[in-house]
């Protein structure tokens, strides 16, 4: 089943990160290129927005998990724990 929160959170983040690309690249463009080189600037904004997407995966990796990564089989009364045997 979908779970609705993080379809919702997943599509904020990316705007935000969007958002947050075209500002950077507006602010520290060069004043020579204020009309010109938007295919620099888009593949710019689309590095950015892998970056920020590739950092957020985890996070959304562990929420979307039903329990702690790894413990599918196992005794979960010492799962996450350091357990040598």
């Amino acid at each position: 089943m979908v779970d609705v929160f993080l379809v919702i959170t997943i599509v904020v983040a990316l705007f935000i990160l969007l958002v947050v690309g075209v500002y950077f690249i507006i602010n520290f463009q060069h004043p020579d290129d204020k009309n010109d080189a938007y295919f620099p600037k888009l593949v710019v904004l689309l590095g950015f927005v892998l970056a920020g997407c590739c950092v957020l995966a985890l996070p959304l990796d562990v929420a979307n998990n039903a329990g702690y990564a790894g413990c599918g089989g196992w005794d979960t009364k010492f799962c996450g724990g350091l357990n040598m045997v």
